[in-house]
């Protein structure tokens, strides 16, 4: 299945959190799909196979992978709650749906949504609030269910149409040995491990969860809050900008499932993948020669938000904790210290012509090439100020910093050379040719490796402790992009003119696939690939 959709809106905020996950639910082992876990945030949704921690098994716009649902169900629900069946409960406002999602159809079948009040005549009576909307939904190994709004649960016999018991969520799921659970505001989402008394809520923000026993006679939370993506990772995405146009393309990064296509602006400079996995970032050039933009795009959402970041922004880093992003200026001689959450931005003078920027694995400092001497400024993140440098007197471009934060490469386009340099500092650096003008660079997941892309039709690798050339990986056309996988074991390669992505396995250099574009590049391309939801 594929998924192609442009990118829509573009707004200023000064709240540019992504939201979490909002409704989650679990379907049995049914002996046509294995027991599963849905996660969904907006109008995505994915699978995981619930006795796994992995990836997801698929993911994609729910109005394609449940073409049965209401048509005012298709682009989101509120909250989902499940049966010992493989129908769920869906909620939307104050309607309610019951959803078979092995025959992918209502019950009954062409069923519209009833209201809550309705369908559960309990609530209207002894909890009419929730009757008006619920947040999340979660059965109990005894046939009842629970119901949250807001800081309140209620446990529902379904059978006998009545209230139970309700109270505060925080006294309701007490338990002294977890006393801050961090769920007492309320939470987003809630979902059974299938055929246990096991369950998850997961937190207001969507993005941390605690386990609970969901057994009416002890109800309680069983743990502390934990990461959500540790338990139920994410897949790996491949991001293509076209640097002319500002095209943006996101890939699957295993299946070439296309995930989302559109525009990001005009001569953007480069994009990552947001530490927190659901946005990418990337630079763009403001209309009619105003002020540019760093460029936030909400990968499944779709939605773009965008600050200031200086007349003409190039490169761009982020921190490893998602905190700050960090954008190059050559016009303004200066690098931007952007929070992502507010947007403010903070500006620095770094030196003649700043082109591309990395954090270092802790985040307490990054590194700007510029075109002076030292050729790489040391930013310490903390102070926001330039406390030092290193990388001789050369003009650094397109840079990679290995893993373990010990050596920096960067590419001298004048001479065709790639430098070697110790982050510690140390005189001039080692170089290394590489054929031609070296575009994009990327380090191996074991720091022993720099891949080169050069304008060749190879992609040079660098060995980093010989400091020498070995052999290269050959490629179809003359590269100007390159992207690693998290594994080391497959590359990702663009070349200008061309209308697709290459994907490589390192071993051997041998294509393995081949991700269309549907449009030929412009001279000027980025990749960045990384763990996102979706």
């Amino acid at each position: 299945m594929t998924e192609s959709t442009d990118i829509t809106g573009n707004t200023e905020s000064t709240d540019l959190t992504p939201p979490g996950v909002n409704a989650a639910f679990s379907t049995p082992d049914s002996g046509q799909s294995r027991a599963s876990v849905f996660m969904v945030r907006g109008e995505w949704a994915v699978r995981h196979e619930a006795a796994a921690v992995a990836p997801p098994a698929e993911g994609g716009a729910m109005r394609d992978l449940w073409p049965g649902l209401p048509t005012a169900y298709r682009n989101g629900f509120d909250a989902a709650c499940s049966t010992d069946t493989a129908r769920v409960y869906l909620f939307k406002g104050a309607t309610c749906v019951v959803y078979d999602f092995v025959q992918n159809a209502t019950v009954p079948p062409n069923a519209s949504p009833a209201s809550i009040g309705d369908r559960f005549p309990g609530l209207r009576k002894d909890a009419p609030d929730f009757a008006e909307g619920i947040d999340a939904g979660l059965p109990a190994p005894d046939g009842t269910v629970y119901f949250f709004r807001g800081s309140r649960c209620v446990n529902y016999d379904i059978e006998g149409d009545e209230v139970l018991e309700q109270g505060a969520i925080a006294e309701f799921w007490h338990n002294p040995d977890h006393p801050d659970p961090g769920i007492a505001d309320g939470i987003a989402a809630a979902f059974n491990h299938p055929a246990t008394s096991n369950g998850y809520l997961v937190t207001r923000d969507g993005k941390r969860y605690v386990e609970c026993d969901t057994d009416p006679a002890r109800h309680r939370v069983t743990s502390g809050a934990k990461v959500l993506r540790d338990r139920w990772p994410y897949r790996t995405f491949l991001t293509l900008l076209d640097g002319f146009s500002g095209r943006l393309w996101i890939f699957d990064a295993g299946s070439g499932q296309t995930i989302r296509q559109g525009q990001t602006g005009r001569e953007s400079g480069g994009v990552v993948v947001s530490p927190d996995g659901f946005r990418v970032l990337a630079t763009t050039l403001g209309s009619g020669g105003g002020a540019g933009s760093l460029v936030l795009l909400d990968i499944t959402a779709g939605s773009l938000k965008t600050v200031g970041a200086g007349r003409s922004p190039y490169r761009v880093a982020a921190l490893p904790d998602g905190s700050a992003a960090y954008v190059t200026d050559a016009s303004d001689e200066a690098v931007y210290a952007i929070d992502l959450v507010t947007g403010n931005a903070r500006r620095l003078d770094i030196g003649p012509r700043p082109e591309d920027v990395v954090a270092s694995p802790e985040g307490d400092r990054v590194y700007v090439a510029r075109d002076t001497n030292p050729a790489v400024a040391v930013v310490d993140t903390a102070q926001h100020a330039v406390t030092g440098g290193f990388g001789g007197d050369n003009t650094a471009s397109c840079m990679a910093l290995t893993p373990d934060g010990t050596t920096l490469a960067f590419g001298i386009v004048p001479v065709n050379m790639v430098a070697v340099a110790s982050t510690s500092g140390g005189g001039e650096p080692p170089l290394v040719p590489v054929g031609q003008s070296p575009e994009q660079l990327v380090a191996s997941p074991d720091s022993r490796y720099v891949y080169v892309a050069n304008r060749g039709a190879e992609v040079k690798v660098i060995d980093v402790a010989a400091i020498r050339e070995v052999t290269p990986i050959r490629v179809r056309d003359r590269s100007n992009a390159i992207a690693l996988s998290p594994d080391g074991e497959h590359l990702y390669v663009t070349s200008q003119g061309v209308d697709s992505v290459q994907k490589l396995r390192v071993s051997d250099g041998v294509q393995v696939g081949e991700f269309a574009l549907g449009s030929a590049l412009d001279r000027y391309a980025y990749l960045a690939i990384g763990p996102a939801w979706g």
